[in-house]
């Protein structure tokens, strides 16, 4: 009796090491891809935070086309042609990659982006140059695509805790050149805005030759599971059109903004961009995508009340900044952490990802200057906190199956591509019609054959903790197996 046991035990040790012999190149590959990944990264140099000259150049091209009046329609009409300039060169790239790759491509869009600042910044002064400045403004929309995606390029060699952390600390370098250029003199403010697309191009060429060349990594996001992101989609579209709204009923642009609240508005940016970098780089916390879109839904539910209640207090306009600021980052990851992990081809996934962000912010831009003249009232409140909850609701549920796969090497948990999980449920369901496993027990048994915890699992099934190790304890019992890697063996997971 003791023999037969052993010999069936034998036998499924020789199974699993067999299946395990057919996935091992797969599991090497992945693995010998990390670990390039992570020597790469461990290589990493400054360039790899040169995306802060594109940040400020995009928000100090943004300023110059609404210092100017009638400028804000100039504004609003970029965020159009970046919009399209992004889509249709991520279709490009898509068809011919060399259109980013060369060299010589990128020495001219950084010299149009610098005669367009030029063009952009002294038409403040220059009456003659007024006519000029809408082509100008077009001009410089189309090179920030391109440089969009030239760094969307380098973001995507990146695991997410890395991006994290060169995005971010970028981004308080960006807010000191902000600073450095808003309060120069026009010539040494004309100097810098021209200097930054071309700072940002090399910067650019050389941070892709430290970045790390390793295969494509596991691919989470195909075309049957993509309807999934529509949530991402919306969550970054409402979010952006609300924070637009917010600035275009303050001060436009941050140009305009009295010196106070300026300064306010970018320590804030350093502020949360050194929390961020504190708790997820430097304490290795857990996030996911929903905690992280959550701050911005805070920061403008904040915002939008303060504008009703405390109108008179303007220090409190840094608030949308803020947001804004976080908006644009939160974005870049996002969309950095689908490209990478995309069947598509990542200039493609970067276009059409920042066209709803840059289209939505342009519409909510428009919406506020059409409702300039009122003030916010309780149904424009209403209306604002109302759409607010919908993205809380529907878009960033913490237990949302159709966002989980996003920061997914954030969150804590395993994280495997969408087929293996597809492959390791249908075993499953083979398994528990063969042992007569209960459809609850099931569900435990795909969840813990895909790496869940019992917590992830009692909170997911919305059972308690002791519920489902009673669950596992059953199927344990009716599989002959006692732990959760006997059992993942059984299954082959």
């Amino acid at each position: 009796m003791a023999s037969g046991k052993t010999n069936t035990a034998q036998g499924a040790k020789r199974g699993a090491a067999g299946n395990a012999r057919v996935s091992a190149p797969a599991e090497r590959v992945a693995k010998d891809a990390d670990r390039a990944s992570a020597q790469g990264e461990g290589r990493l140099r400054w360039a790899s935070i040169g995306i802060c000259c594109t940040l400020a150049w995009a928000f100090l091209i943004n300023a110059a086309s609404s210092a100017t009046p009638g400028g804000e329609l100039s504004w609003q009409a970029s965020y159009l042609v970046l919009a399209a300039a992004m889509v249709v060169f991520g279709g490009i790239a898509h068809k011919a990659p060399a259109f980013l790759e060369s060299a010589a491509a990128g020495y001219i869009a950084a010299g149009l982006g610098a005669a367009g600042s030029a063009v952009l910044v002294l038409s403040f002064s220059t009456p003659v140059l007024s006519f000029a400045q809408t082509p100008a403004t077009i001009l410089c929309s189309c090179v920030l695509g391109w440089l969009y995606l030239q760094w969307g390029q380098f973001y995507v060699r990146l695991n997410i805790r890395t991006a994290v952390g060169c995005l971010f600390i970028a981004n308080i370098a960006g807010s000191l050149l902000k600073c450095l250029a808003h309060f120069s003199l026009l010539p040494l403010e004309c100097a810098i805005t021209m200097v930054l697309p071309v700072a940002s191009m090399l910067l650019c060429r050389m941070a892709l030759i430290d970045a790390p060349r390793t295969g494509r990594p596991a691919v989470r996001f195909e075309s049957h599971n993509l309807y999934g992101l529509w949530k991402v989609a919306a969550a970054v579209a409402t979010l952006s059109f609300v924070t637009a709204f917010l600035v275009g009923r303050s001060y436009g642009n941050q140009s305009s903004a009295p010196a106070d609240v300026f300064l306010l508005g970018r320590a804030c940016e350093v502020v949360i961009s050194a929390v961020v970098l504190g708790l997820v780089v430097g304490a290795r916390k857990s996030f996911n995508f929903a905690q992280l879109w959550r701050i911005v839904l805070v920061l403008l539910a904040v915002d939008v009340l303060c504008q009703v209640l405390l109108p008179q207090i303007r220090a409190i306009r840094c608030v949308e900044s803020s947001a804004w600021d976080l908006l644009v980052l939160f974005t870049w990851l996002t969309v950095a952490d689908i490209a990478r992990h995309a069947q598509a081809d990542p200039p493609l996934v970067f276009g059409v990802g920042w066209a709803f962000y840059t289209a939505s912010f342009a519409v909510g831009s428009i919406v506020a200057g059409a409702l300039a003249a009122a003030d916010i009232d309780v149904a424009t409140t209403t209306v604002l906190m109302f759409a607010l909850a919908l993205v809380g609701t529907f878009c960033l549920e913490l237990r949302d199956q159709d966002t989980k796969w996003i920061f997914a090497e954030l969150s804590g948990e395993r994280a495997s591509a969408p087929e293996d999980h597809r492959s390791i449920d249908e075993r499953c369901d083979a398994v528990g019609r063969a042992h007569g496993l209960t459809p609850r027990e099931l569900e435990v048994m795909k969840l813990l054959c895909k790496g869940r915890t019992k917590s992830y699992i009692a909170e997911t099934l919305y059972l308690t903790e002791n519920t489902v190790r009673s669950h596992a304890k059953h199927l344990y019992t009716k599989l002959d197996v006692h732990s959760k890697q006997e059992l993942m063996d059984l299954v082959d997971a």
